[in-house]
C-alpha cells in the first residue's frame, strides 16, 4: 500500500538534486490511481510563474502544460504536470495569477482549461510578454 509518506518522500529527494524555485506549499496525496504531489509556486508575475514552471519542467519527463481559469473570479492558473524522473509520482506545479495581468486564459469560461505549448511558457518567461498563445 502507498503511503502519503512516500509521494512527499520522493518529492523531498526530487528538491534536493535540483534546484528549483521557491515553493508557497506542497501537497502529497496517494488516494489516486498514482501517487501525486501538487507545488504551488510562491512568486506571483507571469514571468516569474513561466520561468518557474519552465524549471520544473526540464527536471520531469512527459511533461504537459495548462492554464486553467478558476470557476469563480478573475483567476488563472498556469501549471505544468510531469512524472519524477523514476516514473513512479505525478508532479503538478502551479502558479495563479489575475487575467488582468496574463492574457493567457482570457478567453476560457470559468473552469475551462486549455493546453499550451513550453514555448508559450518561454515566451512568457520574458517580462513584459503579455499574450495569447505563440504560434511559431
Amino acid at each position: 500500500m502507498i503511503s502519503t509518506v512516500d509521494p512527499l518522500t520522493a518529492i523531498g529527494t526530487h528538491l534536493n538534486v535540483f534546484e528549483l524555485p521557491a515553493s508557497a506549499s506542497v501537497h502529497g496525496a496517494a488516494a489516486m490511481s498514482r501517487p501525486q504531489v501538487t507545488v504551488q509556486l510562491s512568486c506571483r508575475t507571469p514571468s516569474a510563474i513561466a520561468l518557474g514552471l519552465l524549471a520544473w519542467a526540464g527536471t520531469l519527463i512527459e511533461v504537459t502544460a495548462q492554464v486553467w481559469r478558476i470557476p469563480h473570479g478573475d483567476l488563472v492558473h498556469l501549471l505544468v504536470t510531469g512524472l519524477l524522473p523514476d516514473g513512479a509520482d505525478v508532479v503538478r506545479v502551479y502558479g495563479g495569477m489575475r487575467i488582468i495581468d496574463c492574457s493567457l486564459g482570457i478567453d476560457l469560461v470559468p473552469d475551462g482549461i486549455r493546453t499550451l505549448r513550453l514555448v508559450t511558457l518561454r515566451h512568457l518567461s520574458t517580462p513584459g510578454q503579455l499574450m495569447e498563445e505563440v504560434t511559431l
